[in-house]
């Protein structure tokens, strides 16, 4: 069986923001996976409600960014969100909790895998209270420019996630077992 995790994103204010539980994929050394079948409970501030797509979650040690990857009961790719983060150096394939904290500004990828950012605004209104996300804005806008570009060619950290899962139950799976299911499709 796969290890299992929570994960929680962060405000900068510290008040979390949503959480929920997956199950780690030891993929690599240089980032860590977690998988989230669909029927997972996610708890957000305005509410909780059962995700209806599964997910893997993609974490880098001391990146900008997170990438979340949505996928239908079939396997197919439905939807991509990039968050711009505070980097953490704290994850590993045997956390048994996963935080980042949110920068607000966002990369979105369609179904159709086109791209766009969002969230601008939230940024700029959260930089007028909060010190350090002024103090990241160069370096979150250029995180969020490049993250755009990757995501248009499929390139950079997208190159370890798949467009396409061959099985949606990697939860079932001992850890041996799924890492080479995702290995194979890369």
């Amino acid at each position: 069986m796969l290890l299992g995790t929570n994960i929680r994103k962060m405000l900068v204010s510290g008040d979390q923001w949503a959480s929920w539980s997956g199950y780690h994929v030891p993929v690599s050394n240089e980032y860590f996976v977690v998988w989230t079948p669909a029927g997972t409970e996610m708890h957000w501030r305005p509410g909780t409600w059962v995700s209806h797509k599964h997910q893997l979650t993609y974490f880098w040690p001391d990146a900008w960014f997170t990438i979340h990857v949505g996928y239908d009961d079939a396997g197919k790719f439905v939807s991509g969100y990039c968050d711009v983060v505070l980097p953490s150096a704290d994850y590993t394939n045997t956390a048994k909790e996963l935080i980042y904290t949110d920068l607000y500004i966002d990369v979105v990828v369609r179904t159709d895998y086109s791209v766009y950012t969002k969230d601008h605004e939230v940024f700029d209104r959260a930089a007028r209270y909060y010190p350090i996300v002024e103090q990241s804005r160069e370096k979150s806008f250029e995180v969020l420019d490049w993250l755009e570009e990757q995501a248009k060619n499929w390139s950079g950290p997208f190159q370890s996630i798949p467009r396409i899962l061959p099985r949606t139950d990697f939860e079932r799976l001992s850890s041996g077992e799924a890492s080479a299911v995702l290995q194979a499709v890369l």
